[in-house]
């Protein structure tokens, strides 16, 4: 057995286990082994607990380090907004602390993201909103205000949802009371949809007032969550789209708020939010 050296964050209470791979010969080549031990990693009960496991890799290209994010069921996610919070966090206040302001520059598997820490808070670039059908991907055929959407249905619940991509795909549902929303029973069914090949994330939104859109979330691979950063930029882009809400919005999540921005398909979407250090640890492998 080896010892692991990992560090435990959260972003608006999406949690996840930070590995240094920079540092570490740990999980260099991810293999089937390496997944069932990010699967217990993951555990709540036997392992750390986390939604997810993200490894600081060295870049492959003249930026400051990549990022790859795993979720807990062990499948490998292209981008997390709150995560790529998390690493940032971690690499400020590890390596970058003497400055108040700073921009770090993460290669994804969703391409670079360009990210700006500013006394505590994180304002990530994180990418422009995908339209396109087979790069969300879905097989969605009808389109309004570039959204493709579909009426979908589960028992009692019968709704438009609206796919976007945000390097990962986004099923949006906007509905009247989100209390009435059964996240177990529906999250699963629509992630595991056949309009989506690859499977995806699904939002349950309510506007409760100018701007403020309160969010439910199913995550691919994960499951409920607290919140998921690009979910909240897929649900702006969505309301805006739709013009039921403006340029900037709060994007209210079980588990804290972010701060959206965006308004041109040619604009990259900016979300702002905190991320936090819950603490580090070694566990034996």
């Amino acid at each position: 057995m080896e010892k692991l050296l990992f560090h435990k964050y959260h972003g608006n209470g999406n949690d996840f286990i930070i590995v240094d791979s920079r540092k570490t010969l740990f999980f260099n080549d991810i293999t089937k082994d390496e997944v069932q031990v990010f699967q217990k990693l993951c555990n709540r009960n036997f392992g750390i607990g986390a939604d997810g496991i993200i490894l600081i890799m060295k870049p492959e290209y003249n930026n400051y380090a990549k990022m790859r994010i795993f979720n807990s069921d062990g499948s490998e996610a292209q981008m997390c907004g709150n995560g790529i919070r998390c690493l940032v966090d971690y690499l400020y206040s590890s390596e970058l602390e003497d400055n108040n302001t700073i921009e770090i520059k993460i290669e994804t598997n969703a391409g670079l993201k360009i990210a700006e820490y500013n006394k505590g808070k994180i304002t990530v670039l994180m990418g422009k909103p995908i339209f396109d059908t087979n790069l969300i991907p879905t097989t969605i055929n009808n389109k309004k205000n570039d959204l493709a959407f579909y009426e979908f249905s589960k028992e009692n619940f019968n709704n438009l949802g609206y796919a976007v991509g945000m390097g990962n795909p986004h099923l949006i549902f906007l509905v009247n009371d989100l209390d009435k929303i059964n996240v177990g029973l529906l999250g699963p069914f629509f992630e595991h949809h056949s309009l989506f090949p690859e499977k995806t994330n699904v939002h349950f939104c309510q506007l409760i007032k100018d701007n403020v859109i309160k969010v439910k979330v199913w995550e691919r691979g994960a499951g409920e969550t607290l919140a998921c950063g690009t979910g909240a930029c897929a649900v702006h882009v969505v309301a805006y789209k739709l013009g039921l809400c403006d340029k900037n919005t709060t994007i209210s999540l079980p588990g804290g708020d972010l701060s959206i921005e965006w308004f041109d398909n040619n604009d990259e979407v900016k979300m702002t939010g905190l991320a936090q250090k819950v603490f580090s640890g070694e566990i034996y492998i």
